[in-house]
């Protein structure tokens, strides 16, 4: 197996069909050749974990538990996390401003 084929069928594994664009009849071969390899979730995963690109500034320095704890006064910990993410907005709500130019 080519790196080309692994990404291809790690891509529509996850549920994507990538758009291809060979240049030659072997890069075709190889695009097609991807179709037939059945990775496992232990694979995509494992792919998913070394392909995530490094956390850049600010975000690197956003999710430190020394910076949090410095923006909550050393209260981090007191603060009540919600059990699951809250939507927003909240359904039946109305946004406060709309982009529209109806008025």
């Amino acid at each position: 197996m080519s790196p080309d084929e692994i990404a291809t069928a790690w891509v529509m594994a996850k549920g994507v069909l990538p758009i291809i664009g060979p240049r030659s009849v072997e890069q075709l071969r190889m695009n097609l050749a991807a179709a037939d390899i059945a990775l496992s979730a232990e694979d995509v995963a494992h792919l998913d974990a070394v392909s995530q690109p490094p956390p850049i500034f600010p975000h690197s320095m956003l999710h430190t538990e020394e910076y949090r704890q410095r923006i909550t006064g050393g209260k981090l910990d007191d603060f009540v996390r919600p059990d699951k993410p809250v939507a927003w907005p909240c359904p039946g709500s109305k946004p406060a401003y709309s982009h529209s130019n109806d008025r």
